[in-house]
């Protein structure tokens, strides 16, 4: 490999405007393997691999079926090959194919990814970051945050859902040299080893096509299942404020919850009092606990905070906290929802539950049964998102994103 040195930081290579127009597909930069402390990896495709400068000039190319073996040396990323024989090293890279790039870290399984790969160095650490299009990120997203198997109107929710909180979530990153994680922080992206036939034709069938509130994209949050009934947003987050398409909805009929079909649509949990209050410890909690009750409620009967009564006098938590907190401390899954009731027993707590996650926005569950029942993706976006409307996304929205955003 001949070597030619790259003068830029990553952060100038995605940082750069589009050359081209505007278009409603625009290119994400997502940080890939984001949990890990990589220092070595190796690269391949099916196709001749190009690597180039910042300016995007061709300084080697690598054959199809050859590998590129990465590491972090003093740091800088030292690319080694041996077909052409050859090595480099610089602050970064830019790696791209016809045929997606396939990663092998050095401990893990591989994943491989469509578009750019850009890799560098930060805080000691190999920083790969894939520059792909809007739409190819959803086809790596969707089957990490719904069921394949669901209905195609609930798939096509999901897909302008999740396009939509990709567009809102953009940038959220910027401080780490890119726009997304891979993480579900922002959403799960797993990139092709990923990607599913049925989630990926929901995402062609609905492409550019977004959730709107007075034509801006809206924070399109979504959970697992509600119990019947969702949360507004100021109940599942301390600071804030109520937001008008995330209201409560009542989610439910005279048979039943929409997601009663959820394999957690009711649960329960014993929790021992001395292990809530070492989680609840910041609000003051000390064992032992009298009574753990909801003290007010949204206008469907879902809890809005609890209070929490005991050696240490009242405590009011919002539901949404409570549950955080917990899980944050004793296990992402202790309690599955913040719609529950608890009774004591003993030294300890149980506590009877319905539904998963926070249950702000579209309940997964609910909208395959919705569309099982014959709404359309239109209609299930429009009962969890309240006065919405699903349109492309604009010239003027994409424009914004290109400027504001690290890809």
């Amino acid at each position: 490999m001949r070597y030619l040195p790259i003068l830029l930081l990553l952060a100038a290579i995605i940082t750069a405007p589009c050359a081209a127009a505007v278009s409603p597909n625009p290119t994400f930069a997502i940080g890939v393997f984001s949990d890990r402390t990589l220092r070595a990896c190796t690269i391949t495709s099916r196709s001749p691999i190009t690597l180039a400068d910042e300016s995007g000039r061709q300084v080697a190319e690598i054959p199809g079926g050859a590998v590129l073996e990465v590491e972090v040396s003093d740091g800088m990323v030292t690319a080694s090959c041996d077909r052409p024989k050859g090595s480099g090293r610089s602050p970064s890279y830019t790696l791209s194919s016809a045929s997606p790039l396939q990663v092998r870290p050095d401990s893990g399984k591989p994943r491989s990814y469509r578009g750019q790969l850009a890799l560098s160095v930060r805080a000691e650490r190999l920083l790969i970051v894939d520059r792909t299009t809007l739409e190819d990120y959803l086809r790596g997203v969707l089957p990490s945050e719904i069921p394949a198997s669901f209905a195609p109107e609930a798939l096509r929710a999901q897909a302008i859902a999740a396009r939509t909180y990709a567009m809102i979530a953009a940038g959220r990153h910027r401080a780490d040299g890119y726009d997304l994680c891979d993480l579900p922080h922002c959403q799960v992206y797993l990139g092709v080893d990923g990607e599913n036939q049925r989630t990926s034709a929901a995402v062609s069938d609905t492409a550019g096509l977004i959730v709107t509130y007075q034509h801006k994209p809206i924070d399109a949050v979504y959970h697992d299942a509600c119990g019947g009934r969702t949360a507004g947003n100021e109940t599942a987050w301390q600071g804030s404020n109520p937001l008008p398409y995330l209201r409560p909805v009542l989610d439910s009929d005279p048979a039943g919850a929409f997601c009663s079909l959820s394999p957690r649509a009711v649960w329960t949990r014993q929790i021992s009092q001395a292990r809530l209050a070492s989680a609840l410890v910041r609000f003051g909690v000390t064992a032992p606990i009298s009574t753990i009750e909801a003290g007010a409620f949204d206008q469907n009967g879902r809890p809005q905070e609890y209070v929490i009564r005991g050696s240490q006098g009242e405590v009011k938590i919002k539901a949404g906290v409570l549950r955080d907190t917990v899980n944050r401390a004793l296990g992402a899954t202790t309690l599955p929802s913040a719609d529950f009731t608890a009774a004591p027993n003993g030294d300890s707590f149980v506590f009877a539950g319905r539904g998963s996650g926070h249950g702000v926005g579209l309940c997964q569950w609910g909208a395959n049964a919705m569309a099982k029942a014959g709404h359309t993706a239109t209609q299930i976006l429009a009962h969890y998102y309240q006065e919405t409307t699903v349109e492309p996304i604009s010239a003027e929205i994409a424009a914004r994103l290109n400027h504001q955003g690290s890809g």
